[in-house]
């Protein structure tokens, strides 16, 4: 387990967080009126064959963001039939137009459907899906509900967008989803729900017997129940028609899929809206979820120039209190230093930058209200205070001149600490900024604004795994 996941677990009680979150709704029904709804219906999803599959954390992986070349390989090794094949397939320099990472990917589905490892549930159910960690001997669930939900242009509807999209993405997921017909992956989405009804109902539902029960190679014990009893269905479908969904994570396939609908709308001339190219995959989760982590994301970044230390802290320190801090031997390691260093429980920046040595250098905002007043004033406030907005205005296109078309050649998102250090200490990177994860009221408030936080700034654990359920998009 992360080191980071000890500072960022939500461990409230229900009450403190029904208070949080209640106004997020009203801001909702204030922006958008009240005619909006959420569409899901219960669907069959392909699952691996228990008969077949003895051990189900070989072939179930975790999301693919930020999977490198070892991370690939190594779920490669730990099964022929490990779902890594088909949503982040490996590539090859001899792939063609009719070979490559994307057929191979419809292959691998075409084949393993009917071999019999991936078969598809008898009737249209929800699933209900948990994920529990132990951590310092405390555990943390986080339960959801798995269905299809009906696709909705971005702001116009139910369905919310947290992010901006991953543009350079954009592209692979739409090829693949274009091959494959298929969802490989749920989008995680949050919702708030004051009266607290399907609260009693996962908490009822989860006295049952699991349909399914394993655990994950990286130590997530995961429960799958299939809610097939028709009214139990119908309830749960009335109740997301008062509600919104907040995407925390997969802005992008959400993106690609309605791409991918129009491309199907275009191309079928008896277009009738209900076709299974309308819906997508998605784990709806309760915001007042105790089990809930919100994790910082991390950005490495390589300069365009040769960097120079001396040329960076002048830059910083146009905008910030710029503090060289030198870790001890015999202290704590110097990621754990820096982390202490920037928690804080005011409403202020605090940035850790780290360029190599046993020092590094604590980052303290100066003007909280100059990027409203001078660089954005057009953008909500909330926006404007957010850490990843003044990091990337500041100091990665000011001081480093790397803009927003520059952005993904040299700037490097990640929620790991460690790789971040070993990737300085490698040459990889010049200079890491390890951050403080986005506040729950800052989503809430942007959000329902109409505004979106930039692109890989929210990490919200656990995720759920790939593999677990794939939705074939097809009656």
């Amino acid at each position: 387990m992360d080191f980071q996941y000890k500072f960022y677990i939500f461990n409230k009680n229900l009450q403190k967080k029904t208070e949080q979150f209640s106004p997020w709704g009203e801001l909702m029904k204030e922006r958008i009126g009240d005619t909006f709804m959420a569409n899901i219906k219960a669907f069959r999803g392909y699952r691996y064959n228990t008969d077949k599959i003895d051990n189900l954390g070989s072939v179930i992986s975790p999301p693919y963001y930020n999977m490198t070349k070892e991370d690939k390989d190594a779920l490669y090794d730990k099964s022929e039939y490990n779902s890594v094949r088909l949503f982040s397939g490996k590539k090859f320099e001899s792939d063609t137009r009719e070979e490559n990472t994307f057929t191979r990917a419809k292959n691998y589905l075409d084949k393993w459907i009917e071999d019999g490892i991936l078969v598809r549930d008898e009737e249209p159910v929800i699933y209900m899906y948990e994920q529990t960690i132990e951590m310092y001997d405390t555990h943390y669930s986080n339960t959801s509900f798995v269905a299809l939900v009906e696709l909705e242009e971005i702001g116009k509807g139910a369905i919310m967008p947290c992010e901006k999209p991953h543009e350079v993405s954009m592209l692979d997921r739409y090829e693949l989803l274009k091959s494959t017909n298929a969802d490989m992956s749920m989008i995680s989405c949050l919702y708030v729900e004051p009266e607290k009804e399907l609260f009693n109902l996962m908490n009822e539902l989860r006295e049952e017997k699991p349909d399914l029960e394993f655990s994950s190679d990286d130590n997530v014990q995961q429960k799958i129940w299939k809610i097939s009893y028709k009214p139990t269905i119908d309830f749960i479908i009335e109740h997301f028609k008062d509600l919104s969904l907040y995407i925390t994570d997969g802005q992008t396939r959400y993106e690609t899929c309605l791409q991918y609908r129009d491309y199907m709308k275009e191309h079928n001339p008896n277009h009738t809206g209900k076709e299974p190219y309308n819906y997508m995959m998605m784990s709806l989760s309760n915001a007042h979820s105790d089990g809930l982590v919100v994790l910082p994301v991390h950005r490495e970044v390589k300069t365009i120039k040769n960097f120079s230390e001396s040329h960076f802290i002048a830059g910083a320190q146009d905008h910030f209190r710029v503090e060289k801090i030198i870790v001890d031997s015999n202290d704590e390691t110097l990621v754990r230093t820096m982390v202490k260093q920037i928690s804080t429980v005011k409403a202020e920046t605090r940035i850790a930058a780290y360029c190599g040595g046993d020092y590094f250098y604590r980052m303290v905002l100066l003007d909280k209200d100059y990027i409203k007043n001078d660089v954005y004033p057009d953008m909500s406030k909330e926006y404007c205070n957010l850490d990843i907005v003044a990091l990337n205005k500041l100091i990665i296109d000011d001081v480093f001149h790397i803009d927003e078309e520059k952005y993904e050649d040299y700037v490097h998102s990640t929620r790991s600490y460690e790789s971040c250090y070993r990737d300085i200490q490698d040459g990889k990177y010049d200079i890491m900024f390890i951050m403080n994860p986005v506040r729950v009221e800052q989503i809430r408030n942007i959000t329902a604004m109409g505004e979106r936080l930039p692109e890989v700034t929210i990490s919200v654990f656990p995720k759920p795994s790939v593999g677990v359920i794939i939705n074939l998009k097809e009656d």
